[in-house]
């Protein structure tokens, strides 16, 4: 528990100015809020006796240590509440920047999928947020505690003293509580994750759910989660809550005490009346701090239950490293090496011992069955995972050297599920590289045969759009994706599948921008389709993790095997 303590405050300290403010505003109020309590015997004892020149010297001083109270209290939650602000912030910055630095391993392994991680970036904030607005209680309400504590013992020692037996009973049980909350807390939490992964996957797949008739089934799924949260949340507000009733109830059972003892003293001539109601109202006054605190105790467990899920993201260690060596890449590199490279993913061997060689200019096709490898091979090059064996060379260079954003910058993808954002055809090209002026945007367009179905858009480069592209067709999102690729001008491109989700008509005004973005470049082509990489320099044909056959299409035709099958199934 103290350990994610200690890292939420490690965030707290980026403003500490300000919660110094929030520190001398809580003392502020505490030693106000306190002198106001002991104003209370005076006032009574001079208003028994009928003092009225008394009373009057008091109320100014009652009305200005009301004042420093309420100033005091006020810039004492307003900053604190600002502060957490910008704590959850920073929070949500870091996961973001997290989230995009983990490797796909990673992505593709996480157990509740992009919805736990976005569970995690607003509900677990969320959590965290709540609690820092209560660090100011935590802060503020022991004080006050300590100051009226210092009241009772000024006005009666031995009752105070008295009254002091109860607490080692409240600490006992706040820690019984606690231990539980800590158990149910986090169960609470993951369901709430699996409920934001069903949401997210609801409005993802809403065609197929409609498709398929699935409303109900997904309906029944978000219903059972719902039930395991209820159940969760149940057993967190029975053991919050119990706190309040109890307190109450021993605070009432005090002032019974309190007020037989204050009787007894004021028959002796020990006390005055002032003396009971001075007594009961620092006693009734030290019962808010008391509760806050303990409120406060019982947000903290789900702080710490929140830091932990978020912070084993951001001090998770899958993601790719970046390049001790940092070397740029080779601005005159002849050939691309596999040598040896396997890649594992948990037990299962996706690629074993891969040799390749690719030379510059070369139009390498990768073929298989599905599985066997293929986008395995070019996601290493991309370093959006390492090779587990083996190394990959740039000239003889391992890419593992190259500074990884050079790397990348070097090298341009175009995906058969294509990613656009939200946000503008123009700005979507220019994501090919915002490092570039984007005067040829345009000219890129044109190139990728996109320019004239923008043209006819209502606001033509500045029409958005939407949600993944969802506002254009298949054709028209993989001709956008083209251009960015050709205005990033990279001379290495990766063609994952880029047209094997087209129709007829849209494949080939896909092709002819494919067409102008190969030119000049080095292609690694991975195709179902095998009609559209007859002409590749190189044909490498997967099995199981394994290169079986490397030649070109004529080649591998006349050795009848693993291409010549995949031929005849496609042609049959």
């Amino acid at each position: 528990m103290l350990v994610e303590i200690k890292k939420i405050l490690k965030e707290v300290k980026h403003y500490k100015k300000t919660v110094a403010i929030v520190a001398v505003a809580g003392v502020v109020h505490a030693i106000s809020f306190s002198q106001l309590a002991m104003l209370v015997k005076p006032l009574f004892d001079n208003l028994a006796d009928a003092s009225f020149d008394k009373v009057v010297n008091l109320i100014p001083i009652a009305l200005g240590l009301s004042l420093a109270a309420a100033v005091g209290r006020y810039f004492h939650i307003y900053l604190m509440n600002y502060v957490a602000e910008c704590v959850v912030q920073r929070l949500r910055q870091q996961l973001q920047q997290k989230f995009m630095k983990l490797n796909l391993s990673f992505h593709n392994s996480f157990s509740t999928g992009s919805g736990g991680l976005i569970s995690r970036i607003l509900n677990d904030i969320s959590q965290i947020q709540d609690g820092l607005r209560m660090v100011a209680d935590i802060f503020l309400h022991p004080l006050l505690f300590i100051f009226l504590l210092i009241n009772l013992f000024r006005i009666d020692w031995k009752l105070t003293l008295a009254t002091l037996l109860l607490v080692p009973i409240i600490a006992t049980f706040l820690k019984s509580v606690s231990r539980s909350l800590r158990k149910y807390i986090p169960i609470g939490q993951t369901v709430l994750e699996k409920m934001t992964g069903t949401i997210k996957e609801t409005l993802d797949g809403v065609r197929i759910i409609q498709s398929f008739n699935l409303e109900k089934v997904m309906g029944d799924r978000l219903i059972d989660e719902s039930v395991d949260y209820l159940a969760a949340r149940k057993k967190v507000h029975a053991r919050t809550e119990i706190m309040g009733p109890v307190s109450e109830f021993l605070a009432t059972g005090i002032v019974m005490c309190v007020l037989l003892y204050t009787t007894y003293e004021v028959s002796q001539g020990r006390a005055t009346p002032g003396t009971f109601v001075g007594f009961i109202t620092s006693l009734l006054m030290i019962n808010q701090p008391l509760k806050k605190f303990q409120e406060s105790y019982v947000r903290l467990q789900r702080v710490t239950v929140s830091a932990q899920r978020i912070y084993s993201i951001i001090e998770s260690d899958q993601e790719v490293p970046e390049s001790r060596v940092n070397k740029p890449f080779p601005a005159k590199w002849e050939k691309i090496e596999y040598k040896n490279v396997s890649f594992s993913y948990g037990k299962d061997m996706i690629l074993k011992g891969i040799d390749l060689e690719i030379r510059k200019g070369e139009v390498i096709a990768l073929v298989g069955a599905s599985g066997s490898g293929k986008s395995t091979i070019v996601n290493l090059l991309e370093r959006f995972f390492d090779a587990t064996s083996g190394e990959i060379l740039i000239d003889g260079q391992n890419i593992l050297d190259i500074n990884l954003k050079d790397l990348r910058k070097n090298i341009a993808l175009v995906t058969q599920d294509v990613f656009l954002f939200s946000d503008t055809i123009e700005r979507n090209i220019w994501a090919g590289d915002f490092g570039k002026d984007n005067s040829e945007v345009e000219k890129m367009a044109r190139l990728a045969n996109a320019h004239d179905f923008i043209m006819k858009m209502p606001e033509g480069y500045q029409s958005r759009v939407g949600d993944r592209g969802n506002l254009l067709s298949g054709g028209e999102k993989q001709r956008v994706s083209i251009a960015r690729a050709m205005f990033k001008d990279a001379p290495i491109l990766i063609l994952d599948e880029a047209t094997s989700a087209l129709d007829t008509a849209s494949e080939i005004e896909v092709q002819k921008g494919l067409d102008h973005l190969m030119k000049g470049r080095t292609a690694l082509v991975i195709a179902h389709r095998l009609s559209t990489i007859q002409k590749a320099d190189k044909i490498v044909v997967l099995k199981d993790g394994q290169i079986i056959e490397v030649g070109t299409h004529q080649d591998l035709l006349k050795n009848e095997s693993e291409y010549f099958r995949f031929h005849s199934l496609q042609h049959s």
